[in-house]
């Protein structure tokens, strides 16, 4: 998420012209476009570890003993390629999400702002709301894909040969609804989990503002 929030800024600030420039809708979709990318880069290998450690919890046989043997083995394998498997589906995933994910959020802020203030003026409690609106609004983009790349970076490494493999199998055993399993799941959340994430940011950057003003 620190990545992901550099990334954020510093897409902004390759947009303004000046620090108090306020960004149109699709500059802020654009920053965080940038965002999901710097968050791939450190991200992929973390996901990659992640959906094979969750696929063998539902299986008989324990391949990993944890994270690190897992990082591990794969290296052994195949290097540093064995890692970034999923790549592609990874940045197809968070690019345009998290650039809904930002924009969304910026949307949220604008209109709660109170009567003749701005959207730095909001209370804490609406930041919750526009932060959980904007989780929901990421998922609800992320989801298709983030299916199709957890049953790619779980596969035998023979078993497809790229993304549109994935695609057609789960089209062709389970249609479109497919492509939606655990939405329910990522929905309840998403809502609080990125709610509490940008109050933290808020109330992180408001205190580096106090205890560092010019940055």
């Amino acid at each position: 998420m620190a990545m992901t929030f550099f990334g954020f800024s510093l897409g902004k600030k390759l947009q303004q012209k000046q620090p108090q420039h306020i960004l149109r809708p699709h500059q802020v979709f654009s920053a965080g476009m940038l965002a999901g990318l710097c968050d791939a880069i450190i991200g992929i290998p973390a996901e990659r570890i992640k959906c094979l450690l969750q696929a063998q919890a539902n299986s008989s046989r324990k391949r990993f003993s944890g994270p690190v043997d897992c990082a591990r083995q794969l290296f052994q394998e195949q290097g540093m390629r064995s890692l970034y498997r999923g790549t592609v589906l990874t940045l197809l995933r968070d690019i345009p999400a998290t650039g809904m994910y930002f924009m969304s959020y910026e949307w949220m802020k604008d209109k709660l702002a109170p009567d003749g203030g701005s959207a730095r003026d909001i209370t804490p409690a609406r930041i919750l709301l526009a932060g959980g609106v904007a989780g929901m609004c990421n998922w609800v983009v992320a989801i298709p894909v983030d299916v199709l790349k957890s049953r790619f970076q779980t596969a035998p490494d023979s078993r497809y040969r790229g993304v549109l493999d994935v695609f057609r199998e789960v089209l062709r055993d389970e249609g479109p609804r497919g492509l939606y399993k655990g939405f329910t799941a990522a929905m309840l959340r998403a809502f609080p989990a990125n709610a509490a994430c940008f109050l933290g940011f808020e109330a992180s950057m408001k205190f580096l503002h106090w205890t560092i003003p010019e940055v």
